[in-house]
Formats: structure tokens, C-alpha cells, sequence
């Protein structure tokens, strides 16, 4: 009975409470191509190169292939270029490098460090094309790395047609932290477990604490579950000897539990801590991690304005060589307003409906100056069928409330947390754990 017990409702409970990157590149030094919109790039006098399983070329030809202005700084030897409202800096032998846009300097940190060699330097291809708003892809058959100019395609293609997307970042932006602050908030939810004694249902409440940046939120949250209907359905199924010290030590770690958590806005990802967790296999104390879905937030970028969000979302799509850019295209086209469900005329709410991918469908509503509505539905037949999961997040001057709805064979979950701001926190939150 323990080990049913325990996969039913620690399974459960825990996928729960738990809501890319490119592809590893294979460690080959020749025949690498770099292919810009579907055309393939040459290089005349210093070919790609592989370096720490990263691809690497030479700074100019990459930068004034994509219409910017390098120049070289040999005094702090520093590569810079510029393409419309963007300069791009980085150093040779240093990770650390900025991306200023529009006069608002952002700090970045590569996972390598540009060099020089041959008497050339060379930049990571990846973030150099992405500091300048291109996706980038890799095939591995082709050893190709495809790039895809996404933010020249929003300036040129799609020019004017992001005025709904536009309000919704500058709302998102409006009511960020500007300094780190407290948040407070309730947790409620009700998880129903079908099982062969019956639908059991568990009513949990709870209370939320911490704190939040631009970077990330820090909480500590906890929980008291009403085990009252799956003790009772225990009782009348396997009788009152059934409940023995292990099965009661169970239904006591249900009844109250806690769960540590950082939400980071750097790293994309959810980290979550919980003795709970070990229900699952999570070694207690250990760090579960979760990918961030960026459409909850619209914070794909902190500090993020439409353009950056349009292309963290080109960035997630899996290129393909040959139909890269019009993958891109299609992206641009359904962020834009021509996709928009209501009149974007400055007198009503602003509304998107998109499909993030082949199972995933966004809807996007702004009513302006009051809140931000972001639904995310998924199910794995397909982004317009009945949705197996919602995600809904509602964002306020005054705080945000999340919704979370699963509907699965082994139970069902509905979960609501209601977020307030509160005063100056003293100390920043946490971007990943120590």
C-alpha cells in the first residue's frame, strides 16, 4: 500500500508543483559552413573554426555580412560592432561582454571567450548573431550553421505590425521590480486522484514568501493538504490495520510539507527544493530544475521590449536547412498584428493567439494600463485540441496570480497562487542555487 500510495500521489503531486538550447555541436574542426537566410556565406581568407565544442569566425565577416560597422580597439583589445540602434562589445579572452540597445546597456556573459589565431579574431558564432537579433541553428549532417536574421525581417517584411506585442512587453516592463522587493501570497489548490477505490480528492492550502528582481524570485512556500478522503478511502477499502507506521509516516509528510524555490529570469529555469520530492527520486536536498516556458512572463529578455521577445521565440525553433527563414518568417507573422483577435485602435484590449509550436497555443490579452493575460494550453494531439495542461498568468500593478490546470489518467490538479508586492526587500534574490 505504501508504494502504491507513494506513485500515485507523490508522482502526482509532484509533476504538479514542478511546472532551448541548441543542440551540442559535434567536436569537428573542418568543412564547417555558416548558411545567413538560407544563402550560404563565404569567408576569403579565415574558415570557421571549432573551439571547446563551440563554432567560431572571424569577427568582420560575420558582423558586416549582417550589416553592421566593426571596428578594433587594440588597446583593450575589444571587437565592436554596430547595426542600427545596437553596438555590440566583446573583448578578446573575456566572457563578459554588452549588448546596448537604444542607449540601455545590458550585461551578457558567453560561454566562451572570443581569441585570436592566424592573426584573426574570432567571435562564438551564436552569440554574436543573436547580440544583433538573428536565430541561429545548427545541422549536424551538413555541419551547417544556419542563421536567420530575424530582427531585420521584423524592420523590413513586418514593418509597423507589432503594436500589440509592443504594448504588451511595455506593460510587462511597467510593472517589474525596478529595485528588489517582498512578495507575499496564498496557495490554493485541489489535486484528485483517480485510483481503483475512486476519484480521491486532497484540498491543499498554503502561504508563499520572498522576494523578486528583474534577475529572479526567490520563495519559500508552504503546504497543508486535508488528508481526510484518502485515509477515509483507505479505511474503507483495506481496512483500519492497513494504516501501519510507514503508511501514516506517508499521509503525515502529505498533510505538511514546504518547498524552496528560484525562479530565475537569467537562466530561464524554474529550481525547486522540497524533502517532498523524494517521493519521485529527488535526493533530499537536492535541486529539481525546470525549463521556463518565456511566454508566461513575457520577460524572454529582462528589460525585454517587443523585438527581443519575437526573437527568443524564433530562437527556439529547431532550423532546418533550406526552410529556415521562412520557419522564422512564420514566427514573425504570428507575433505580429495580423494576428491579433480585437482592433488595435488604442480604445480596447489588445489580443494575440499564436501556436508556440506544434502542441502549445498562446493567448495574449492586454486591457492597458490595468493587466497583462497570458494562457498557455498544450496537449500531445496537437496545439487546437482539448488541452491536457493550462497555464494562466495574470499580472498586475499590484501583483500576479498564476493558474495551473492538468488533466492526466492517474488525477487531475488545479492550483491557483495570488502573488502581492510588498516593501524593499534588503537583500536581492537568488538567480540560481549556491
Amino acid at each position: 500500500m505504501k508504494r502504491l500510495f507513494s506513485r500515485i500521489c507523490g508522482a502526482a503531486l509532484a509533476a504538479a508543483l514542478v511546472l532551448s538550447a541548441l543542440p551540442a555541436m559535434p567536436a569537428r574542426a573542418a568543412g564547417i559552413q555558416v548558411t545567413l537566410n538560407d544563402q550560404p556565406l563565404s569567408f576569403s581568407d579565415a574558415q570557421p573554426l571549432m573551439r571547446d565544442d563551440r563554432t567560431f569566425v572571424p569577427f568582420r565577416a560575420i558582423f558586416e555580412t549582417m550589416g553592421a560597422t566593426v571596428s578594433w580597439d587594440d588597446a583593450s583589445r575589444t571587437v565592436t560592432a554596430k547595426r542600427s540602434d545596437r553596438t555590440v562589445k566583446l573583448t578578446i579572452g573575456r566572457k563578459a561582454c554588452t549588448v546596448d540597445r537604444a542607449g540601455a546597456d545590458r550585461s551578457f556573459s558567453t560561454d566562451v571567450a572570443p581569441f585570436i589565431e592566424g592573426g584573426r579574431t574570432y567571435v562564438p558564432i551564436r552569440f554574436a548573431a543573436q547580440a544583433l537579433g538573428a536565430a541561429v541553428g545548427w545541422d549536424s549532417a551538413s555541419q551547417t550553421v544556419l542563421l536567420v536574421d530575424t530582427e531585420k525581417m521584423m524592420q523590413s517584411e513586418f514593418a509597423g505590425q507589432f503594436q500589440a506585442i509592443t504594448a504588451m512587453t511595455q506593460f510587462a516592463n511597467s510593472v517589474a521590480p525596478t529595485s528588489p522587493r517582498l512578495i507575499s501570497g496564498a496557495i490554493g489548490a485541489t489535486l484528485t486522484y483517480h485510483t481503483t477505490m475512486g476519484d480521491l480528492p486532497v484540498p491543499i492550502t498554503g502561504t508563499i514568501t520572498g522576494s523578486e528582481s528583474l534577475d529572479a524570485a526567490q520563495f519559500t512556500a508552504a503546504f497543508h493538504a486535508d488528508r481526510t478522503a484518502i485515509t477515509q478511502a483507505i479505511q474503507d477499502n483495506e481496512g483500519m490495520n492497513v494504516i501501519d507506521e510507514n503508511v501514516d509516516a506517508l499521509l503525515q509528510k502529505l498533510e505538511n510539507f514546504s518547498a524552496d524555490g528560484i525562479l530565475s529570469r537569467v537562466d530561464g529555469k524554474l529550481y525547486l527544493k522540497s524533502d517532498f520530492l523524494t517521493e519521485v527520486g529527488i535526493a533530499k536536498g537536492q535541486w529539481a530544475m525546470k525549463d521556463l516556458d518565456s511566454t508566461a512572463s513575457l520577460t524572454a529578455v529582462k528589460d525585454g521590449d517587443a523585438t527581443d521577445f519575437i526573437c527568443a521565440q524564433a530562437q527556439k525553433l529547431t532550423l532546418r536547412p533550406g526552410t529556415s527563414t521562412s520557419q522564422v518568417r512564420e514566427v514573425v507573422r504570428r507575433l505580429s498584428d495580423q494576428s491579433a483577435s480585437s482592433p488595435l485602435n488604442g480604445t480596447g484590449s489588445y489580443s494575440l493567439h499564436w501556436t508556440a509550436d506544434n502542441y502549445t497555443a498562446v493567448d495574449m490579452t492586454l486591457v492597458p494600463g490595468q493587466s497583462l493575460t497570458v494562457m498557455r494550453t498544450a496537449s500531445p494531439l496537437g496545439a487546437d485540441a482539448v488541452p491536457m495542461t493550462t497555464l494562466t498568468t495574470v499580472q498586475t500593478k499590484n501583483g500576479a496570480s498564476i493558474s495551473y490546470e492538468r488533466s492526466a489518467s492517474s488525477y487531475n490538479a488545479a492550483i491557483r497562487i495570488d502573488l502581492n508586492n510588498g516593501g524593499a526587500a534588503t537583500t536581492a534574490p537568488a538567480v540560481r542555487p549556491s
